[in-house]
């Protein structure tokens, strides 16, 4: 339609700025940001639109732009639909009128998006763009999650691993090692418009120097009045611009339009404008293209107008020892056609699998079935700043879809990781760390002294720190000793519970109702206490706030107040979080000595321990004075379960 008018009136189109799924109060429109630089610079006479809105719905943009800048730079602003012309003074107040009512479409639009997206929330269904990696939107119901059977077994490995005592950096590099995609790069390799993190290691990239994985994503853009015919490219990455390096291993990961087809060449002399196909090799994707190559080609039959080529190349430079720069060119020919191709480079690094993306993975509740929303939100539909959310204020569901872990793995996971254990120089973690503690003192025993063969060395309290200036529980534990006497005492315990004359049901009433109701039921009863007295502190400040605007009350005397009502609310407040922590973990752990069938039935006999299997027994270990006379000591194992 913008065409037939333009050509009806006698304009030339010099260019055509699309963005598709974007907004019209979206101010980060990439090509209506270039299209508005193209003004500034005078290549632009006229801006034609259908209607203003598709230029902005911002009030503060059009003024700024249609009825001042434009003004300033000579450019003419016309839409089809409502006539507007900014070199026609009657026409302004049409557009300001109209500008305002967009505004505020956009902002009762925003507002009942929001309360019905709060609304779904509340009732479990999930409204998040991206899904948590290894889960996917159910195809006939896009609100409910279900397992991604790609992936879902990469999360269940990743818990597998940090309970058998891999740490983080291990259990990463090792699905790097297995070339597994990072959640980012699966989600880009499925045609998620996502964008890159805004990190410093991860921006694009000029050319590449440094030894690494690269994503190199070339773009052409066919902005102009006819279709091209025969398009070919020459692709190179060199140090000087003229010849292709081969220092590279590179793949050929993905490319969008299957009229396209990608080729390589190892022929040292090739013309751009005589194109030969016997010169070329077919490619595939994910075929690694070989170390002699001189040139890589795309050809495509045809592009339409206003559409766009992308194919994308993975490279590995593994070493660079003269530290050079290489950059990637190409060149460029079209049949009959001379244009000057609008086309993009962007080189990214492959964003890999860390300790991060391990932590967020173990910690998310959606694996266990959960539904934890509206963690963040923005200012305002103008202002995209992110604002994150406080626990409260944010929406939890249970149970909204089908789990990938079991929620008794993912509780044990959560206890495990709240004792902040540290690996080993292997990666993996100590069978006991964060269990045994000084009896003495309370501290924990740490590793100290050389490990053996076994890899097995001396506990001592942590307290050696501070050169034992707190705890006198200053005695050595062989590691080994401690082994063998909780392996022992958990064997006996196996024994007995595989022996059927002894074998008893447990009682789950009495573990609930002897360990746990009390301290569960004061601890709710507390929460309950405080809720009230922050509503009452509540309607008094309000009746305060009366008394000072009415003038009963002196100004400073409400100050006072005010601020004691603060400190108390505040103190309060956290309170109630601790209470919060603390009714959670008594829950865990009851749910713990429910399940001692269940763990007492995944072992017959044990040779040696691990972190799992202490985990799974064991919710810590005291270890007393050591007893010179008799080279004896205490040492008390607390189990998770009733004994």
């Amino acid at each position: 339609m913008l065409r037939e008018y333009a050509i009806s009136h006698g304009w030339e189109v010099v260019g055509v700025y699309n963005d598709e799924d974007y907004s019209g109060g979206d101010r980060d429109r990439p090509n209506f940001n270039i299209m508005i630089k193209e003004c500034e610079k005078g290549q632009v006479d006229i801006v034609l639109v259908k209607t203003q809105a598709r230029f902005a719905r911002d009030t503060e943009l059009l003024e700024k732009y249609i009825h001042n800048d434009f003004i300033e730079w000579g450019v003419r602003f016309i839409t089809v639909i409502e006539g507007i012309d900014n070199t026609k003074q009657e026409t302004k107040k049409t557009s300001q009128i109209i500008g305002l009512a967009d505004q505020w479409y956009l902002e009762d639009t925003s507002l009942n998006i929001r309360k019905t997206l709060n609304s779904k929330r509340s009732d479990g269904q999930f409204t998040g763009s991206f899904t948590r990696y290894g889960m996917l939107k159910d195809p006939e119901n896009k609100n409910h999650l279900i397992p991604d059977p790609a992936t879902e077994n990469v999360v269940r490995r990743i818990y597998d691993e940090y309970l058998n005592g891999y740490g983080l950096t291990k259990i990463a590099n090792g699905l790097n090692n297995d070339k597994i995609l990072s959640p980012l790069e699966y989600k880009k390799l499925n045609g998620v418009k996502l964008h890159i993190p805004f990190l410093k290691d991860y921006m694009d990239y000029n050319y590449i120097d440094k030894t690494g994985t690269y994503i190199v994503s070339v773009i052409f853009y066919n902005n102009q009045c006819q279709i091209l015919n025969n398009l070919i490219t020459f692709n190179y990455i060199s140090t000087d611009m003229k010849t292709f390096n081969n220092k590279f291993s590179i793949t050929l990961k993905q490319y969008s339009d299957n009229k396209t087809k990608i080729y390589y060449s190892t022929k040292d002399i090739l013309d751009i404008n005589k194109f030969n196909i016997e010169d070329f090799i077919l490619l595939n994707e994910n075929d690694t293209i070989p170390n002699n190559t001189t040139c890589i080609a795309t050809l495509t039959p045809e592009l339409d107008r206003t559409h766009t080529l992308e194919y994308q190349l993975e490279v590995i430079l593994k070493e660079n020892r003269k530290h050079e720069k290489f950059y990637f060119f190409l060149e460029s020919h079209v049949d009959n056609v001379d244009v000057d191709l609008n086309f993009k480079t962007n080189i990214r690094r492959k964003l890999l699998w860390s300790e991060q993306t391990i932590k967020d993975i173990l910690t998310d509740e959606v694996y266990i079935g959960n539904l934890i929303q509206f963690k963040t939100t923005t200012v305002s539909y103008k202002n995209h700043t992110l604002i994150k959310n406080d626990d409260e204020d944010r929406i939890r569901k249970n149970d909204t879809h089908k789990s990938i872990i079991n929620p008794v793995v993912w509780h044990t996971v959560q206890e495990r990781m709240k004792a902040k254990t540290r690996s080993c120089k292997t990666g993996s973690v100590h069978a006991f760390s964060n269990k045994v503690y000084c009896m003495n003192c309370g501290k924990v025993f740490k590793k100290c002294g050389k490990n053996n063969s076994n890899g097995m060395g001396y506990l001592c309290c942590k307290d050696k720190v501070k050169k034992w200036t707190n705890c006198d529980n200053n005695k050595y534990l062989k590691e080994a000793d401690l082994h063998n006497f909780v392996l022992e005492k958990i064997n006996e315990m196996l024994t007995k519970f595989y022996d059927e004359n002894e074998l008893k049901e447990m009682n789950d009433n009495y573990i609930e109702e002897d360990l746990f109701k009390e301290k569960l039921k004061n601890l709710e009863k507390e929460y309950t206490t405080i809720n009230k007295d922050l509503q009452n502190k509540s309607s008094n400040f309000a009746r305060l706030y009366e008394d000072r605007n009415s003038g009963v009350l002196p100004e400073r005397e409400f100050l006072i107040l005010m601020n004691k009502y603060k400190d108390d609310s505040t103190k309060l407040e956290e309170r109630l979080k601790v209470i919060k922590k603390e009714i959670n973990s008594s829950n865990i752990k009851k749910d713990k000595l429910k399940n001692k069938k269940t763990i007492f039935s995944k072992y017959k006999k044990i040779d040696t321990l691990n972190i799992e299997i202490v985990g799974d027994f064991i919710d810590k270990v005291l270890i007393g004075h050591l007893n010179e006379a008799d080279n004896s000591r205490e040492i008390k194992v607390i189990w998770n379960f009733s004994i």
